[in-house]
């Protein structure tokens, strides 16, 4: 986020800034209906406007709580092709409900249901499919009541209980926020006191918090021995990047055995795009990672360690008030009427204009305006923007729905999306210098078909007092971010000085490790523990598991192979991984940029048999291959792994191409 953020939400609240949150249901008559089509498609009811064979028991939603919605068709519904509910225009009225089914009536007799997911098709429409075989994977937009739509279908009823059906009724909860949990993450420096929320037990008391919402809550660890010293924390939001997308965690407080100590300023983040996260006392992260972010719209003042680690010596509980804030950003009219006399633009400028701006916190309904301090006259440009809306709302979408001149609403053709500079959102109104649609185009129903920057007629400007546009902001997927500059004369000199790659591993229960090259603390750069397997003893001292490395260098195409074999100590007791992965010191945007191609992974444990399995993972400054990574792959590889003993050898093999 822009470091100019917090400057240009004040200048927003001097310049009369008017926050237009998404209006209650009760106001705009929000309703929640069942769409459906039998097997032959003759007995149907969409909420259209059209009519159908049926009498439709529809819902009309007040906010969150219980509601029922049902179909009595003329003559019986034969089979099923789809039914799902509805709510209209719930993504704009509505955008952080979620729908949680709790009982489906055929004929009038309750029949078993898995669990779905809420989302929507148009950005406009939300939804939970019932039965939609059209679907085979769950989408990047679909939420859910808990937090988790790992375990939602698309298909949750089976379609033969709709042979013959005279009446079908749904009940729901809608509720306003996703429910998730908040925990502290926690290993002392022996690694035995210990608490992550996997569902394994631990020798401590955890007092996590329900999120239900925006707000301050407290979370804890109550230990059942002393804790001695501190490897690791951090404040956990189990599903958040899901739940909550994009929000901020701001630490308010932290108490060791009941006493307030000093902190300093952390980050937000994420290591798997799922868990959501802010580091007290990481050890290895050597940097602030690209995806951080902060309530305040800075990290470069935050930091992964905020406290003192001798501070937790002995630790009998610990916790740590905070806050959950919600992503916020700015809306308004760019203007500029015929002469330039009369323009506006949100760069902390004076201008002979009233600004109403919107503060934006998520998908909804906003309203933005101008009231000139004389009439402007004419037009040469007007546009609606978000001033840093292409990173706090990444791959949303604004639709304007009303434009008023004067008071009066005016016609208004179909626009999109799109963005100048990468960085703040917009919906051209009249731009004659867009003479084409720009290559980040895009509309919340995909279709750029006759969409135009020009939008209005500038007669309708002629002479303006004010003017107010009222707009959907809808969810949309994130859109990746384009491959990092890089040219193919840089490509071309890397290549020249040649790569490496070397094995990397740490067992789950013993900790025997061996980091990435570039780790800060126990990386290449501290050979004492790179050159060897690691691990600790029970008074936290290292212990030298000894091993051996055998790394690679590359330097063109063809097959490398990197290996560890254990010493005589094995990696201990462990019977599982933690991490097992290639790290390399090629760029990831010279993969990213086509320069070069890493595949063909295969992995080796001692004598078994050679199993194929690749991950090629670009987030970080230099590529790696993951064969597990527990903290960060949300399922387990499909492979077969064995963790070596006295000994042993585990390879893994890969190739690389188009040097």
């Amino acid at each position: 986020m822009k470091k100019t953020l917090a400057a240009i939400l004040c200048l927003a609240l001097l310049m009369s800034a008017v926050s237009i949150l998404p209006a209650a249901a009760e106001e705009t008559g929000a309703v929640a209906y069942l769409m459906y089509a039998d097997g032959a498609w003759a007995n149907q009811y969409w909420y259209d406007g059209n009519e159908y064979p049926v009498t439709a028991k529809n819902a009309e939603i007040t906010g969150a709580g219980a509601y029922t919605v049902g179909l009595e068709f003329n003559e019986e519904a034969q089979g099923l092709a789809f039914t799902a509910v509805g709510i209209d225009k719930g993504e704009a009225l509505l955008p952080t409900y979620t729908i949680e089914i709790t009982a489906i009536r055929v004929n009038g007799e309750e029949i078993a249901f898995e669990k779905g997911y809420t989302s929507s098709d148009d950005g406009v429409t939300t939804r939970m499919n019932i039965f939609n075989e059209w679907v085979s994977e769950v989408p990047a937009d679909a939420r859910s009541f808990d937090g988790i739509t790992e375990n939602a279908k698309p298909v949750i009823v089976d379609k033969e209980l709709f042979a013959a059906v005279k009446t079908v009724e749904v009940d729901f909860i809608l509720h306003q926020y996703a429910i998730d949990t908040a925990y502290i993450m926690f290993a002392d420096s022996a690694w035995a006191n210990c608490f992550w929320m996997d569902g394994n037990e631990y020798p401590v008391t955890a007092k996590t918090a329900k999120i239900d919402g925006f707000g301050d809550y407290t979370v804890g660890l109550e230990f059942n021995e002393e804790a001695q010293g501190l490897a690791f924390t951090a404040l956990g939001i189990v599903n958040g990047e899901k739940t909550y997308p994009g929000a901020y965690l701001r630490i308010n407080a932290i108490r060791v055995n009941g006493e307030a100590i000093a902190f300093e300023k952390g980050y937000t983040s994420s290591d798997n795009d799922i868990e959501t996260r802010m580091n007290v006392y990481n050890e290895w992260v050597a940097e602030v990672p690209a995806d951080a972010r902060s309530f305040d719209g800075k990290t470069d003042d935050a930091k992964p360690v905020i406290v003192d680690k001798e501070l937790f010596a002995a630790v009998k509980s610990f916790e740590i008030d905070f806050t959950l804030l919600p992503v916020t950003d700015v809306a308004y009219i760019m203007y500029a009427d015929a002469s330039w006399a009369n323009c506006f633009w949100m760069d902390g400028n004076e201008y002979p204009v009233k600004a109403a701006t919107a503060e934006i916190t998520g998908a909804g309904t906003y309203t933005v305006g101008l009231e000139f301090n004389e009439e402007a006259q004419g037009l040469a440009f007007t546009a609606l923007g978000i001033v840093t809306g292409e990173e706090t709302f990444n791959g949303y979408f604004i639709d304007i729905t009303e434009i008023k001149v004067n008071g009066e609403a005016i016609e208004i053709g179909k626009g999109y999306t799109c963005s100048d500079n990468g960085i703040e959102m917009r919906e051209n109104i009249f731009n004659e210098w867009v003479a084409e649609l720009p290559a980040d185009a895009r509309r919340a129903d995909g279709d750029l078909e006759n969409a135009s920057p020009i939008i209005v007629d500038k007669e309708a400007f002629a002479a303006v007092k004010t003017v107010e546009v009222t707009f959907n902001f809808i969810y949309g997927k994130p859109i990746k971010k384009e491959a990092a500059p890089m040219t193919k004369e840089e490509a071309d000199a890397l290549k020249q000085e040649g790569f490496n790659a070397y094995i990397g591993v740490q067992g789950k229960d013993t900790y025997v490790f061996r980091n990435a090259w570039d780790e800060a603390n126990y990386g290449e750069a501290n050979p004492e523990f790179f050159n060897r397997l690691t691990g600790w003893d029970d008074d936290k001292n290292a212990v030298d598991y000894g091993g051996s490395f055998a790394d690679a260098q590359i330097s063109g195409d063809g097959e490398y192979t990197v290996s560890f074999t254990t010493g005589d100590m094995g990696m201990g007791t462990t019977a599982d991984y933690n991490m097992l992965f290639v790290s390399t010191d090629i760029p990831s945007a010279m993969i990213e940029n086509g320069f070069l191609t890493i595949d063909n992974v295969k992995v080796k444990f001692g004598s078994g048999a050679t199993q194929e399995y690749t991950e090629v993972d670009l987030e970080g400054t230099y590529a790696m291959i993951k064969i597990i990574d527990t903290y960060n792959q949300a399922s387990a590889p499909a492979i077969t792994c064995k963790v070596p003993g006295a000994n042993e050898t585990v390879a893994i093999t890969f190739t690389v191409s188009n040097w």
